[in-house]
């Protein structure tokens, strides 16, 4: 009955069609069957059910991290149809068929999201692999895979010939998925992630509409583009669609210049940081670039340069408030003799060790500070933080591994944090701030004064007054920061002044007598 009806409304509507060259009358019906399905009962029952299976695989497989499930998902995803109806429907001018298409796309996709949020609720554990982080970052390219398959979907529905290549439609648009990861996103409280994954369920939706609607217009599905504007709502959604499809496009498009802008200053930066570097035997373990904040992780043997000179290097591709932010890993092996016995706190006896190693190079003029340590089953983790790399000290894993007990691997973790700010600050100022670095916490050196003469085309005169209680340790490293510190050439002064520490004896103090 229901069909009989179907088929009489399509061919009181195909009188308004003329044979042309790309339908007969008969064809258009056809494809117009195809296009816009009778929406009963049954078929809405089909439709939810084979929607929240997809949603299921989607959410299983973004869980799992697994490409395959998550395609196995797109495979079976039915909001293709729907979106397809509406554009036709649309297209023909069609008013109450577009509205139930649409009131079935939306209603789709809140259950999908409400139901991706439930089942990412009852997982035991849920880690935020590839295939989710993946689908928030939405760009033009996948606009532009929206559109193509937009229209590959419309042709293939059109053609019976090609309806083969529905399959591989379905895996480039991938409807579900990103509704499914915004779920998860959002039963994670990954607002932010949530929102990019909801931006390419957006981006594929309307582009798969407009994208739709043109091709059944281009291939004659649509005999005349006049069918648009025989409603004036149907007119106004046309509008629509594509104002809403030009709308998104305007970020995403900006996401990719930002990102190959980005892409092309890691790669300068990363060129520089190689310069630097030099020959040292030293690795890029990571490079993380915040607006003009750089940090750069280093492993290997070797003392990294002074991070000075790398800020100077950034500074044509950052600009003058370029900072640099370096940390270094040097790893060592220790052994405990055999008759040692274990340390009752691991931890606490390892910090002893390091603390008087720092004291110890602290007297040399390498001030550094310990952040900290975390010693587990034989492994040794320390950071500290300074102007200056700790000394290649080989005799100080043995001695951790002595006072613990047990053979251990070392790890120190060296941070050091420069921010110059090149262009404004003055030579005095930063001679002075890295001359009261090297001082840092001894008692037995004071600075008097710092003077600075001279200009980069010319070279520069630095002469340092100090005050030490006789000669101070690591004037050597004193002169080499210095000589690193201003750009062009630069000599370097260092006049010491001894440092008298008397000593003030008690004071008797005359008590009143109380008789």
């Amino acid at each position: 009955m229901n069909e009989g009806r179907r088929n009489r409304s399509l061919v009181e509507f195909s009188r308004l069609f003329a044979d042309d060259e790309r339908f007969d009358r008969d064809e258009r019906i056809e494809v117009l069957k195809r296009l816009i399905p009778d929406q009963d009962r049954k078929w809405l029952i089909r439709f939810f059910l084979m929607l929240t299976l997809s949603v299921t695989i989607a959410v299983m497989g973004l869980a799992a991290n697994s490409v395959a499930v998550v395609i196995g998902a797109m495979l079976i995803a039915p909001l293709m149809t729907p979106i397809m109806s509406f554009s036709a429907a649309v297209g023909l001018g069609l008013g109450r068929r577009a509205i139930q298409a649409a009131v079935v796309v939306g209603i789709g996709s809140l259950w999908s999201l409400v139901y991706s949020i439930v089942l990412s609720r009852l997982l035991p554990s849920l880690e935020l692999g590839s295939e989710i982080l993946g689908r928030t970052s939405p760009d033009i390219r996948d606009l532009v895979v929206a559109i193509a398959a937009g229209a590959a979907g419309a042709y293939a529905v059109a053609h019976e010939d090609v309806s083969a290549t529905l399959p591989g439609v379905a895996v480039a648009v991938a409807l579900v998925p990103p509704l499914a990861a915004t779920g998860i996103l959002i039963g994670a409280r990954e607002g932010v992630l949530a929102e990019g994954s909801a931006l390419l369920y957006a981006t594929n939706l309307f582009a798969i509409a407009f994208s739709a609607l043109a091709t059944l217009l281009i291939t004659g599905v649509i005999p005349t583009a006049r069918f648009f504007f025989r409603d004036s709502r149907m007119a106004a959604v046309v509008i629509g669609i594509f104002i809403a499809t030009v709308a998104i496009a305007i970020p995403l498009t900006s996401r990719s210049l930002n990102a190959a802008a980005s892409s092309r200053q890691q790669s300068d930066i990363l060129t520089e940081v190689e310069l630097w570097l030099g020959n040292k035997d030293l690795e890029v373990t990571t490079l993380d670039v915040i607006g003009t904040a750089v940090t750069v992780e280093l492993t290997g043997l070797d003392e990294p340069p002074e991070a000075y000179a790398l800020a100077t290097r950034l500074v044509p591709v950052l600009g003058a408030d370029a900072e640099v932010t370096v940390r270094w890993d040097a790893r060592a092996q220790g052994s405990a003799s055999a008759g040692t016995p274990p340390a009752a706190d691991p931890t606490e006896v390892a910090t002893t060790v390091l603390n008087d190693w720092l004291a110890g190079i602290a007297n040399e003029g390498i001030v550094l500070e310990l952040l900290e340590v975390t010693v587990t089953e034989g492994q040794v983790d320390v950071v500290v933080s300074g102007p200056t790399a700790p000394p290649s000290s080989p005799e100080l894993a043995n001695n951790v591994a002595d006072a613990i007990g047990a053979t251990v691997t070392l790890d120190i973790r060296w941070i050091q944090s420069f921010d110059p700010t090149l262009a404004d600050e003055p030579p005095v100022d930063r001679v002075e701030r890295l001359v009261n670095a090297w001082v840092g916490r001894r008692s037995n050196v004071r600075v008097l004064s710092t003077a600075v003469n001279g200009s980069s085309s010319n070279g520069w005169s630095v002469l340092v007054d100090l005050a030490a209680a006789g000669q101070p340790l690591g004037l050597d490293t004193l002169r080499s920061v210095l000589g690193e510190a201003l750009p062009g050439t630069v000599s370097v002064s260092i006049r010491t002044t001894p440092l008298e520490v008397i000593d003030q004896p008690d004071t008797p103090v005359a008590v009143p007598s109380m008789g």
